[in-house]
């Protein structure tokens, strides 16, 4: 049985599953996702450092010279100098106080302006490890999602006698919105592209109870409802081609399949993540986050 084959059983009960958890607004999101990137608080004006004045120079008199006759003084026709202060002679110098000088103050630094507001919406793919936020607009169900953790290692031989490995990773779900939000992660996300030694191979690659033992996990692969503000994290695990993951798609409308397409998506409005860290903003919102309405 293919790969796709076996998704698309796996789409088959995840329907039945998520249609006897909950109604369809229970599980439906049509909005688009978004990542915003939290905006920096401008620094503030800096305040000048206040004008500088010295203190006042005193200088003490210098020099004498007396018309009185010093043995030993030699005259220049008026006075005679000498080292020693004497009785009828006058200061060359004389004593004065001269203002300290005033600084110039440094010039005030100009507002850094407001950062724009950086948000991703698709096509654009989003990063692994930030907080997406969709719903709540044209559909009441409203949740944060993040991934997290891509792993992968090499599997057991494939009954089709070809190398494959097993690809781990984590989903956090929170719901985010004031009613049940019933998610299936096991069905809705899944690997979409396998970067092997040849070529970059695009699929559905979605998690199995076989890939889940052979790498250890032992937690169920199952559907579940969050109630509002609680927040699971789900371990998942896939058989994917000899390669490293390097997208995965969360199908957020699972009601619907695009059924044009072969092998059938399960699940329509997809979000797609790429095997990447954010290098062009960090930080998340304050939750309840405001969020820019949705161009869908």
């Amino acid at each position: 049985m293919t790969v796709q084959r076996l998704f698309g059983v796996m789409t088959l009960l995840g329907l039945i599953a998520l249609a006897c958890s909950g109604t369809a607004g229970n599980m439906q999101i049509l909005d688009e996702p978004v990542f915003v990137c939290p905006s920096s608080t401008p620094r503030s004006t800096d305040t000048p450092a206040p004008t500088d004045i010295q203190p006042t120079i005193y200088a003490s008199p210098a020099g004498w010279a007396t018309r009185t006759r010093v043995p030993g003084c030699i005259w220049n026709g008026f006075v005679c100098a000498t080292n020693t202060p004497a009785w009828g002679g006058v200061y060359t110098t004389p004593g004065y106080a001269t203002p300290g000088s005033t600084s110039t103050p440094r010039p005030t630094t100009t507002l850094y302006p407001t950062p724009t507001i950086f948000v991703m919406r698709p096509p654009q793919e989003f990063f692994t490890g930030d907080a997406l936020y969709t719903g709540g607009f044209s559909s009441p169900a409203n949740a944060r999602l993040r991934l997290l953790n891509i792993n992968f290692l090499t599997a057991s031989i494939g009954r089709d006698g070809i190398s494959r490995n097993i690809a781990q990773w984590q989903v956090e779900i929170k719901n985010m919105g004031s009613m049940p939000y019933d998610v299936f992660p096991a069905w809705q996300i899944y690997v979409s592209t396998v970067e092997t030694m040849a070529d970059e191979q695009n699929g559905i690659w979605g998690a199995s109870r076989a890939a889940m033992t052979e790498a250890g996990l032992s937690n169920p692969l199952e559907a579940v409802t969050l109630s509002p503000g609680e927040t699971r994290l789900f371990t998942l695990a896939a058989y994917i081609p000899a390669g490293n993951p390097i997208r995965f798609t969360f199908a957020l409308d699972p009601t619907t399949r695009a059924d044009n397409l072969t092998p059938p998506l399960p699940g329509e409005n997809l979000l797609v993540w790429t095997n990447e860290t954010n290098t062009i903003c960090t930080g998340d919102l304050s939750e309840p986050p405001v969020l820019p309405t949705p161009v869908r």
